[in-house]
């Protein structure tokens, strides 16, 4: 059977992706299963069509294959990004999100520093890498986080049903200066390394900048769609269509000038959503939110079968003892801790604090951040970072995937406010 796939291996893949699509639709009827674990499946699928011998692109590789990855994943995290940024109807503000505020001012950067540190001083990464590993392995992914993240627009939300949504939401964007900050410290750039430009570029410049452009184009998107031209005031046909229109261009915008555009995308949804709420425009927003919601799912499936794949083929015989020490101490200690000491003095009905310190699921974001990094500085012991990045995920997906059924089964179903 081996031999027939290999002979035509792009027909193989084909008809694999389009299997992966079709099972997307059934995640609705078995939503509430803790078999059910979509992440989880795709990963194995792929690590099975990598045990019969299909072709993988392995970042590790070439050059070529490294941007394959870095652009496929950046798509995705775009995509999942406007998503978030569309479900949010809760207002930013201190006191609506300050569950947010705090994990992303105190948790993340605690947890930088101790996966970090523990990268240093247990595996014995250079510097860089180490501040790498910290930087990748951070945030709560805004992809594969799905499953513990609030409802659809117009349901009941709170500062802490929306807190791992509008946490992976921003600091996709505001891990990029400790990313930046590894590349400045590689051996080839280290000897030029500024403080005052690491803090004045590539964290305020670069933060400001994106926040701001996401803003503007979030506004001006607005006024498009809404008028006498645009698709909303017309056939109103066309939601997936806006949707990556005003995605690419919150990106390109930001990324043009230098600034995050992961922040930017982002933004710029939450302010598209935030000018259309109660307003005759709003129903037009849920559809391009259910748009979005759709390109993600398609996109995961894809970067989830290499994921495995790439697993199945480069890496699962090359993990060591620390990689798996590592990897459950980001999940079961650094990011527990880090996000309990972020939270103290905060009231939080029920459970709620728990699950905002506990589902801080890693994923296709860190994919991203580790292919660009590569891309841009030159790391020494690389392949340690993809090891400890790729069985993170995969154990992640695995434990916070299963428990997250579990835990929404025991959760009563949030309240869909009426359109008016």
């Amino acid at each position: 059977m081996s031999d027939v796939i290999l002979s035509n291996p792009t027909a193989f893949y084909y008809s694999l992706i389009g299997l992966a699509f079709l099972g997307l639709t059934l995640r609705p009827a078995l939503s509430h299963s803790i078999f059910f674990n979509v992440p989880i499946i795709y990963i194995c699928i792929g690590a099975f069509a990598a045990v019969i011998g299909v072709p993988v692109i392995n970042p590790l590789g070439s050059e070529v294959e490294n941007k394959i990855i870095t652009h496929g994943s950046e798509l995705i995290v775009i995509i999942s990004l406007s998503a978030a940024g569309l479900a949010i109807d809760l207002p930013a503000g201190w006191k609506n999100w300050q569950p947010t505020w705090r994990l992303l001012g105190i948790a993340m950067p605690l947890t930088i520093i101790a996966i970090a540190a523990l990268g240093y001083y247990l595996c014995g990464l250079p510097l860089a890498t180490a501040v790498l590993l910290g930087a990748v392995m951070a945030p709560t992914d805004p992809v594969l986080a799905r499953s513990v993240q609030v409802g659809p627009p117009n349901s009941d939300q709170s500062g802490e049903s929306t807190a791992l949504t509008s946490e992976a939401g921003l600091n996709d964007g505001l891990a990029f200066p400790f990313v930046w900050l590894a590349i400045l410290l590689t051996p080839a750039l280290a000897a030029d390394f500024s403080v005052a430009q690491w803090v004045g570029y590539y964290t305020l410049y670069k933060v400001i900048g994106g926040i701001v452009i996401g803003i503007g184009v979030g506004w001006m998107i607005t006024k498009f769609l809404f008028s006498p031209l645009g698709d909303a005031t017309n056939e109103r046909a066309n939601p997936a269509l806006i949707v990556l229109g005003a995605t690419f261009v919150a990106y390109g915008a930001a990324e043009f000038i230098g600034t995050y555009g992961f922040l930017s995308v982002f933004v710029a949804a939450r302010a598209g959503r935030n000018f259309a709420k109660n307003t005759s425009a709003e129903p037009y927003e849920n559809a391009a939110h259910k748009s979005a919601d759709q390109l993600e799912a398609i996109l995961m499936a894809v970067l989830l079968l290499w994921l495995g794949a790439f697993i199945g083929t480069y890496l699962w015989h090359e993990w060591i003892w620390a990689d798996l020490v590592i990897a459950l101490a980001i999940i079961f200690l650094i990011r527990p801790i880090a996000g309990g000491l972020s939270l103290i003095g905060l009231t939080c009905a029920g459970q709620a604090r728990y699950k905002m310190i506990f589902f801080g699921i890693r994923g296709m974001g860190s994919i991203f951040y580790v292919a660009y990094a590569m891309g841009h500085g030159q790391f020494e012991q690389p392949e340690a970072i993809w090891r400890i990045c790729a069985l993170t995920i995969l154990i992640s997906a695995a434990i916070h995937g299963s428990l997250a059924n579990i835990w929404m089964q025991k959760e009563p179903k949030a309240k869909t406010a009426s359109p008016g």
